[in-house]
């Protein structure tokens, strides 16, 4: 009965360092239920559609709006586009200033890009399709964290 008693406690003993070490471990931040060296990615979905005879891209996925004027950060973020062609004629969007184009799109067909950029900058994009139509911009802007913006301030 004594070594029982050993056991048991030595058991529990060895249990709770165990338990402190894996919580420890965690707490050092090892554990995360994702990959925090991905590079962000910000997803937008925009969609051709002909509203009053008049071709425009409505932003349906992270954005609103006819004609949106999307923003994205610098560095090392993508920037994806997903562009749906709703319409019945054939659209294909061009990003001028990084000169990145989607596949001609048939009604009902999508394409994606992506765009990166390490410095601020405004790009204009356009349906090439339809004569280089002017649709909207894009907006690329340096942002700060919140924490050096707090720490500036004191």
């Amino acid at each position: 009965m004594n070594g029982d008693k050993k056991f048991l406690i030595f058991g529990l003993v060895g249990g709770f360092v165990a338990l402190a070490a894996i919580f420890g471990y965690a707490s050092m931040g090892y554990v995360r239920p994702f990959n925090i060296f991905w590079p962000e990615e910000v997803r937008q979905t925009l969609e051709f559609r002909n509203v009053g005879g008049e071709t425009v891209v409505v932003g349906t996925v992270g954005n609103a709006g006819t004609n949106p004027d999307l923003i994205m950060r610098t560095g090392d973020f993508s920037y994806i586009i997903t562009v749906k062609n709703k319409d019945t004629i054939s659209h294909q969007l061009y990003v001028d200033g990084v000169d990145i184009k989607t596949k001609l799109l048939q009604p009902e067909e999508e394409d994606k890009i992506i765009i990166r950029s390490k410095n601020d900058a405004m790009f204009n994009y356009y349906d090439i399709a339809d004569g280089k139509k002017f649709l909207g911009t894009i907006q690329v802007v340096h942002v700060i964290p919140i924490d050096r913006l707090e720490a500036n301030n004191k």
